[in-house]
């Protein structure tokens, strides 16, 4: 199988699967589905992206159709050239290692959001729900530890500054804002 660099990244950083190839699985139209429900309860960072709406009005769905961010001809799997016609080039030179912190810091942020809405109680319940629920790998420790091996003022200000070209979904939740500003963690003495 090729993989395009969003999800070599993240299969080389330890996820069991890029995002592009479980959107693919899932469907673009679940998918897109899935975040216009998100996106009334929590806004904009929760809008599906204009790809995804272009797909979904080609009826470009996923492994089901036999194309979408890949096309699917049996076993193979190639990256899906006709969505050239749709990409916007940002400008920015994404490295393995942006790749990898633009996801996974959302992912962080998410997790720390549950904590701060108590939709989890412990940072613990967090991480190991990710781990769990999505495969975030277990030698990360969940997105939280994760973020406070990597340290919470970098994650912060990483998020900050894509936060500034990319939208408001890349903004720190106010928990996470929070540990960084006060040099406090999540998982401070436990």
């Amino acid at each position: 199988h090729r993989h395009s660099p969003f999800d070599g990244a993240l299969l080389e950083w330890g996820m069991p699967m890029g995002p592009l190839r479980l959107i693919d699985e899932i469907g673009i139209d679940i998918t897109v589905d899935i975040a216009a429900t998100l996106e009334k309860a929590f806004g904009e960072r929760d809008r599906a992206s204009k790809i995804l709406q272009e797909m979904y009005s080609a009826k470009i769905l996923g492994r089901k159709t036999g194309a979408g961010f890949y096309k699917y001809e049996g076993k193979q799997q190639t990256p899906n050239e006709s969505l050239q016609q749709w990409r916007q080039e940002s400008g920015e030179k994404f490295g393995l290692e942006n790749i990898t912190n633009r996801l996974v810091f959302l992912m962080v942020n998410e997790a720390a959001r549950c904590l701060e809405e108590k939709v989890v109680a412990t940072p613990e319940d967090a991480d190991y729900g990710m781990i769990l629920g999505t495969g975030f790998p277990i030698y990360r420790g969940g997105p939280l530890r994760y973020a406070e091996s990597v340290g919470l003022k970098k994650v912060v200000t990483d998020m900050d500054g894509i936060h500034s070209r990319a939208g408001e979904k890349f903004a720190p939740c106010d928990l996470l804002r929070q540990h960084a500003q006060d040099g406090t963690t999540f998982y401070q003495g436990r």
